[in-house]
């Protein structure tokens, strides 16, 4: 509206007018727009873990690679014996996977016999036998209820305590050896050296060793025969130090 318009207007008109402007100018105002209700945090949760199926409770806790080796006590004169009957319950309770070896610890032993040498197995731990297996009550217990076992050595009755690996190379190497290892025979005796013939036609002869042959095991002796010196080759198992 013109300043000449408006001064033609009347005091009433000029005030309709100014309220109908401010109208118009509060309806082309731009609405007020609500901010966005906030929206609530998410709170994510882990799923809870599935428990693991628990074991059997008579399953032993070791794997096979866990074996170790243990000494069993077994009656004087039945180790063998005992030997199979831990071997064949072994079997017919499907134990197998809990166990490895089961020895009776021997060596070879040669001796003179009416003039021969002769070899045979002795044993090397009399009344003891030894186990490879994975400890724990079960087998403990397994092993203890076989008949003609009395009990485990070493550690405690209700902790048995395995030998060492140490010790267990020093016993397996008494009892194996490759078979195309030629054996060496250890004659205690040197050059020079007194003895007594033991065994054969010059049995309680003495004489002096003049020569050793360590592969055949065989000894040179001196012996006085009607008084003159007679070398006489004897084996080293047919006599004895003086």
């Amino acid at each position: 509206m013109n300043d000449q318009a408006r001064h033609d207007m009347s005091e009433e008109e000029l005030e309709a007018a100014g309220g109908a402007e401010s109208e118009a100018a509060d309806t082309t105002s731009e609405p007020e727009t609500e901010a966005p209700a906030a929206e609530e945090p998410v709170v994510e949760t882990a799923p809870k873990p599935k428990k693991a199926p628990a074991a059997p409770p008579s399953a032993p806790t070791e794997s096979s690679s866990g074996m170790k080796w243990f000494v069993v006590h077994a009656n004087t004169g039945h180790e063998n014996k005992v030997r199979r009957n831990i071997e064949q319950s072994i079997r017919s309770g499907d134990m197998e996977e809990y166990f490895g070896d089961v020895l009776v610890v021997t060596q070879e032993v040669t001796e003179m016999r009416n003039g021969r040498r002769v070899t045979s197995k002795r044993k090397f731990f009399p009344s003891y036998i030894l186990v490879e297996m994975i400890m724990d009550k079960e087998t403990q217990h397994f092993i203890n209820s076989i008949p003609g076992v009395t009990r485990f050595i070493g550690g405690t009755a209700l902790k048995p305590e395995p030998i060492t690996r140490e010790e267990v190379d020093r016993i397996l190497g008494r009892i194996s050896a490759p078979d195309d290892d030629r054996e060496v025979l250890e004659i205690p005796y040197q050059v020079g050296d007194s003895v007594q013939v033991m065994d054969g036609p010059f049995t309680e002869w003495v004489g002096v060793i003049n020569e050793i042959n360590h592969d055949k095991g065989k000894l040179k002796v001196m012996i006085s025969i009607f008084g003159s010196e007679t070398p006489v080759e004897l084996d080293f198992l047919q006599v004895k130090a003086m």
